[in-house]
Order: C-alpha cells, then sequence, then structure tokens
C-alpha cells in the first residue's frame, strides 16, 4: 500500500467538493483503518476483503466527521455491534439521535416552509405544483404522499434517519451526502495512486 506521504501529495493536487483539510484526515483515517482490517493479506477472500474495505471507509468517515450530526454516531454505534468496538455518545437504548437538537433560526424557518407546503391552498390560488398533480383535496393529498415517501425513503438511507422528524431528517441528509462526496474522492484518490504505484513499479521491473 502506498505511504501516506505519497498519497497525500497526491491529495494536494487532487480536486473535488468539499474541504481539503477534511479529506486529508478522513484519507489519512482511511489508510489506518485498512492496514488495521488486513485488506493487503493474500489469505483474505474477495467478499470478505469487500466488507473489510467497506467498514474501514464506514469508520474513517464517521470518526473523521465527528460526533455532531446524527448519522456519524448512528454509523459508529452500527459498526460497534458489527466489531464490537467502543462507539460514540449513545443513550441507554443505543437509539443516537430520539432527542433532537434545539431549534435553530434555520430549522424554524424549514418547518415553516415545510407546513407551507402541506397547507390546504385557498379556492383559486392553486399553485404550479397543485396544478401538476391535480386541483383542490386531490393534488394536496398527492403531493402529502409523494412528500411522505421521499420522507421514508431518505430514513433509509441516511444511518439515524429513522429517530429523525423531517426537518432535522433534511440537515442530515445534506450533511451527509457532502461528506459521502468526500469519501468518494478520496476512494478514487486511493485507487488512482495505488495503479500508479503498481504502473511505476512495473515499469521498474521491465528495465
Amino acid at each position: 500500500m502506498a505511504s501516506d506521504r505519497g498519497v497525500l501529495g497526491v491529495q494536494a493536487a487532487g480536486g473535488g467538493g468539499g474541504s481539503g483539510k477534511f479529506k486529508r484526515v478522513l484519507l489519512r483515517n482511511l489508510i489506518l483503518g485498512l492496514r488495521k482490517g488486513g485488506v493487503a493479506s493474500r489469505e483474505m477472500g474477495f467478499h470478505e476483503r469487500k466488507d473489510a474495505i467497506k467498514r474501514a471507509a464506514d469508520a474513517a468517515l464517521a470518526s473523521t466527521r465527528g460526533a455532531a450530526p446524527c448519522w456519524s454516531r448512528s454509523l459508529e454505534a452500527e459498526l460497534a455491534q458489527q466489531l464490537h468496538y467502543s462507539p460514540g455518545p449513545t443513550n441507554s437504548s443505543g437509539e443516537c439521535c430520539k432527542a433532537p437538537p434545539p431549534p435553530t433560526r434555520k430549522m424554524i424557518v424549514c418547518k415553516k416552509i415545510v407546513r407551507r407546503s402541506l397547507r390546504r391552498p385557498r379556492p383559486g390560488n392553486a399553485t404550479a405544483s397543485s396544478k401538476a398533480y391535480g386541483a383542490g383535496e386531490a393534488g394536496v393529498l398527492a403531493m402529502r404522499a409523494i412528500l411522505r415517501k421521499r420522507t421514508a425513503v431518505l430514513k433509509e438511507i441516511v444511518p439515524g434517519g429513522k429517530a429523525l422528524d423531517g426537518c432535522t431528517l433534511l440537515g442530515e441528509t445534506l450533511d451527509y451526502a457532502v461528506s459521502l462526496k468526500a469519501q468518494v474522492d478520496v476512494m478514487q484518490l486511493l485507487v488512482r495512486a495505488l495503479q500508479e504505484r503498481k504502473h511505476n513499479s512495473t515499469g521498474l521491473e521491465k528495465q
């Protein structure tokens, strides 16, 4: 596996969304996790190596992001059940996020937007969305059904999402998506660095 210094050197020249500092720490944690998981062992089978890489990537992402968001604490709790290591702070029932954080101005505004979107439209004041799904009560019911369906999907995707209210879930989804984008960028960077190292070593052998 490439050295930390070599891979981090490629990181300095790489792009992608998210903080460069966050990606550097994530990359370092990922390399340490892969080494600890022994993914380079020739005795490890394909599926075993695949699972080990996924656990290392998830553990690196959760530890790098810290305990601020609910999803990272929930992800640590899930990993703790698999690997039996001590997770971040949770409550006695094992649920990390049943109590949402104190409402901020953004959360209050978000809740107002959600309530406004579910409000029954006044006669003669149909919006573009209500026109698309049908006017009157039928349109409102259709939009509510779509909102519930999409919320349920997000609750399944985001770790710990099932215990969150709709507004908090939106913030957690955004934070989780940005962190996943950084994780993908870092893993692609690591693959490129390993491929470049393999290519260089093959060239030296031919010489």
